[in-house]
């Protein structure tokens, strides 16, 4: 079973491969593994059920539950053992939440007006379980091998798990009240030292515990001025390594992951989630979480705590799929709060180099992570106690970066083999069996909702176990040796003079768009970061000779093969355009070619035989002509003198002709005149699919994407991309541009998608879109659709309707009202009024399926960093907060080391977004740069402005990025900095 397939550009690079996809693995039953034979048995795949009574125990007033027993909380296998012998731990024992009484044991406030946990067991004994597998194939068995109680020092006394907190309140199964205790623990993760002792990482305080080969507690390690909290243990308690910023941990998230590098010289830990810092809300919504690293002794006991570093987990969003109701969703088809994402174990396999798995409910994500390329906090402001804002109320950082993290394996859109059924919910054990197999234990919460124990025997090493640590790619502005400015000195501010930029790296040269000249601009490039002093032009006139008409501006240039194409517009935008094709040899005429009108783009495909055309067929301005979208192929395969042009139109999708039921009733079509479908369409950028099959075509201001398929030479789907809530968690935006930065949430307000920018990729033999969604209102001299939302209601304007949560708001200047929103969406039950208030763009860039379903949002993402990397430069300075906020513009996607990252342009803010997107359920954020100086006024910035296209390109085994910034009218180079070296 192949889960990736190779995904090939025309050429590759040393140190940046235009590889793009993940090299293929093999995952069925009993496949073959990769690296050297293991001692001891050979893992295949296979589940376990762990079916072991524990206790009966009966609730006061309510029912009486048959127990069994729980291993999974956490697991581990030692580098230096057999491959077929694991441990695992059990947690504090059978509880459960108080607010959950009625739903588990049929009795409502059981705790009375306390919030805490029910302890079915207070005398429950957590306890280390050795197990072994034995057997070939199919006879594959899982046996336990011996069981060791935890027990309390020098007096051997077994130790449970109440809580050490007074403020953690606990009740037994008659209702009454618990004391705390100090020998009490809550073990959730283990690992085992090649001296047969173990450290294990508990909630309670939380700790880390050190537990000698008989299970006896020799010493427990608790944050900073926290050990008044378990004085009275009868072991050894030290607070002498932990920080005291640890002890904010939120009840019910302690400590939850280990890792022991196979050397056993450092011990790292992961807390669960984000720390209450400074209050409980914070980590309910925060998606930071702390990992720990301490030097260990050669006798294992810890020497001194050296690094502590910050994780960024993922959305709920990146958990399930809405659109197929696929994932972790609520019973509402939401996505789920961030606070139930949660960090369930790890492994070390060198030296800051960790797998971690991090789970929702039912979706488990497996990512490689490496803290060697993050900023070490430890004895920083981020890693201190009351430090304002905390790292936990922070997304990003201008001077500390994050964990790389990468996704290996996910549990939602890989396949399982066929012997294992879909993996249950709280996976919190993973021991590494050796580097294909690794084996998974859920904490089964002791059979009290019904759950069983589950142990599945899965072939996932081989997406998270690597040679090396996962790195990611950066950029630099401003560096003599990392980037250049590429301008003209007769370029004026605000002209348009770079909105365009194509790249030959065969021959050194770069195109750039002027519309300042309305010219073609090519520069030198050979030595990218060394800009020459002048530049030579694209011959434009003789394209309009040899086309026979007058030409109004260049809109779009590309590379592709041996040529350079351009899109020009006719001089009346209403009539049909050319693309002309030029010799990137010596920049000479070779043909014309008459495509529709307004021709927006133009690309190649991947072979270089065919270019696409992007037709917008915009209106005139008083739209007495409207002609029709479409899109051109001009296939040159069998050479230019033999070329074929064919031009594809949406005419069928009009009302009553052959297609026109299949046009999505979210496409929206509206204008002056009652246009038809096809003169309503503008299609604006596109992008050909990696196996050349398809291409997308973004239709900007009908919010839709248009899908061809190129075999065909026909439309194969029209999908409407529907609108954001920006009422939902982690889509918040700022409405007002009142000099003020206000990100929150807006209940009833959506967003538009409307991308600009698009590309593709494949993840998984599927093909995926992805757009930078910068929004796009129609506004002619005799139609507009964009008002203020506080003018809905008035001048002839459909009224909000006063059911929707922001009808007030939208009438207030100082709130919701200095808003765009369009006249023409959001009357979801065609009563006339606005039932949902749209505005334009979902200031976000998004990934899309080849069927239109969306796989992942940005959601609040550009807003977030960039108000803490440029401040008081949000927004354009505030001033794009009531349209289209940091405005995404271009997107270009490259490959390095097997990842696939996007750049995105953010033309009102400046400035380049990165991101992996290598899985489209595994996106991470990278990097966000921005030159620009926002001190002064706009046209005497320093730095560039209105970023635009963007492309990458690559000279003497070097990756560049070029961005065109419209206002500065300046083409910015920068360097790519892989992160690996050759």
């Amino acid at each position: 079973m192949t889960f990736f397939e190779p995904q090939i550009y025309a050429r590759s690079l040393k140190v940046l491969s235009l590889v793009l996809g993940v090299a293929m693995v093999s995952a069925c039953s009993g496949d073959g593994r990769s690296g050297p034979r293991a001692t001891g048995t050979e893992p295949n795949s296979r589940q376990f059920t762990i079916n072991e009574s524990l206790a009966t125990v009966s609730f006061a007033g309510g029912s009486t539950l048959n127990l069994t027993e729980s291993f999974g909380s956490g697991a581990f296998r030692p580098f230096s053992g057999s491959n077929d012998v694991f441990y695992t731990i059990s947690d504090r024992g059978p509880t459960i939440d108080c607010a959950d009484s009625q739903a588990a044991i049929g009795v409502a406030n059981f705790c009375g007006a306390s919030s805490g946990s029910i302890f079915a067991i207070p005398s429950y004994t957590p306890k280390i379980v050795k197990w072994q597998l034995s057997g070939i194939g199919a006879a594959l068995k899982l046996e336990q091998v011996s069981v060791l109680p935890l027990t309390g020092g020098s007096n051997g006394v077994e130790v449970n798990g109440l809580p050490n907190r007074a403020s953690d309140k606990a009740f037994g199964p008659d209702g009454v009240e618990l004391q705390p205790t100090a020998n009490g623990i809550d073990p959730e993760a283990l690992v085992v030292l090649d001296n047969g002792k173990y450290w294990l990482a508990e909630e309670n305080s939380p700790s880390l515990v050190l537990v000698d080969t008989d299970g006896r507690i020799l010493q427990r390690q608790v944050p900073s001025g926290t050990i008044n909290e378990v004085g009275g243990a009868n072991y050894t308690v030290s607070d002498a390594i932990l920080p005291a910023i640890f002890s904010r941990r939120k009840t019910g998230r302690g400590i939850e992951a280990l890792a022991l590098t196979p050397d056993n010289a450092f011990l790292y830990f992961i807390m669960q989630g984000p720390l209450a810092n400074p209050d409980a809300d914070t980590a309910d919504t925060s998606r930071v979480v702390r990992i720990g690293k301490v030097a260990l002794n050669s006798d294992g006991t810890p020497s001194a705590m050296v690094g502590e570093y910050l994780y960024r987990l993922d959305p709920p969003s990146n958990f399930a799929i809405k659109s197929t109701n696929k994932g972790d969703l609520d019973s509402n088809g939401d996505f789920l709060p961030q606070n139930v994402v949660t960090i369930n174990e790890a492994v070390a396999l060198a030296e800051d180099y960790l797998v971690v798995v991090e789970q929702a409910r039912n979706v488990s994500k497996y990512f490689r992570i490496n803290l060697a390329d993050a900023t070490n906090i430890l004895n920083t402001g981020a890693g201190a106690v009351g430090t304002v804002p905390s790292a936990e109320q922070q997304d990003i950082f201008s001077d500390t970066k994050f964990v790389v993290k990468q996704l290996g394996f996910d549990s939602l859109t890989m396949p399982l083999p066929s012997t294992i059924d879909p993996l249950p919910e709280n996976i919190e054990g993973m021991a590494l069996l050796d580097s294909n197999f690794a084996v998974l234990l859920n904490d089964n919460q002791y059979g009290i909702y019904g759950d069983a124990s589950i142990a599945a025997v899965l072939p996932i090493g081989a997406f998270v176990v690597q040679s090396s640590a996962p790195v990611a790619v950066s950029l630099t502005y401003n560096n003599a040796t990392t980037s250049a400015s590429y301008k003209l000195a007769s370029t004026s501010f605000g002209a348009n003079a770079a909105t365009s930029v194509a790249a030959d790296s065969t021959n050194g040269q770069m195109f750039v768009v002027n519309n300042e000249t309305n010219a073609v601009d090519v520069w030198d490039i050979s030595t990218p970061l060394a800009p020459p002093t002048s530049n030579s032009q694209l011959n434009l006139a003789a394209a309009a000779t040899d086309a026979g008409i007058t030409i109004g501006a260049p809109k779009w240039v590309a590379v592709g093969g041996e040529y350079a194409a351009v899109a020009i517009n006719n001089v009346n935008p209403q009539a049909d355009g050319i693309v002309a094709l030029y010799s990137l040899a010596d920049l000479s005429l070779v043909d014309t070619f008459s495509v529709g009108a307004a021709p927006k783009m133009a690309v190649f495909d991947l072979l270089s035989s065919r270019i696409l055309v992007a037709n917008e067929g915009v209106p005139s301005d008083d739209y007495a002509s409207d002609p029709v979208g479409s899109v051109t192929v001009i296939d040159i395969g069998d050479g230019v003198d033999s070329a074929t042009v064919t031009t594809i139109g949406f005419a069928d999708f009009n009302v009553g002709s052959s297609r026109g039921t299949e046009l999505p009733t979210g496409v929206r079509i509206f204008g002056a005149n009652n246009p038809t479908v096809a003169q309503d369409l503008e299609p604006e950028h596109i992008t050909v699919s990696l196996d050349n099959n398809k291409a997308f075509v973004t239709l900007q201001e009908n919010n839709a994407v248009a899908v061809i398929d190129l075999d065909g030479l026909s439309i194969d789907r029209i999908v409407a991309l529907g609108s954001k809530d920006f009422g939902v968690a982690g889509n918040e935006l700022d409405v007002n541009d009142d000099n003020a930065i206000n990100i929150r949430n807006w209940d009833g307000v959506y967003g538009l998608y409307q991308p600009d920018g698009i590309a593709s990729y494949r993840f998984a033999n599927k093909n995926y879109f992805v757009t930078a969604n910068e929004g796009k209102a129609r506004e002619n001299s005799v139609f507009t659709e964009a008002v203020r939302a506080q003018d809905l209601g008035v001048f002839g304007n459909p009224d909000v309707d006063s059911s929707n949560p922001s009808a007030l708001a939208a009438q207030d200047s100082s709130q919701l009202g200095r808003l765009f929103v369009s006249t023409k969406s959001g009357d979801t039950d065609n009563d006339g009024d606005i039932d949902q208030i749209s505005a334009f763009g979902a200031r976000s860039f998004s990934i899309w399926s080849e069927q239109g379903e969306l796989m992942y949002d940005s959601g609040s993402d550009l807003a977030n960093f960039t108000k803490t990397l440029v401040n008081s430069g949000f927004n354009d300075r505030d001033q794009g907060s009531d349209e289209s906020g940091a405005k995404p513009k271009g997107i270009t996607l490259l490959s390095s080391s097997s990842r696939i990252y996007a750049f995105i342009s953010l033309q009102r803010t400046g400035g380049i977004a990165v991101y992996d997107i290598t899985s489209p359920l595994g996106v991470q954020f990278i990097q966000y740069v921005n030159n620009r100086n926002f001190s002064l006024n706009p046209s005497a910035d320093v730095g560039d402005i209105g970023a635009d296209g963007i492309t990458a390109f690559f000279i003497d085994d070097n990756g560049y990025i070029a961005v065109a910034n419209a206002s500065t009218g300046n083409v910015q180079v920068l360097q790519i900095d892989p992160g690996v070296s050759e």
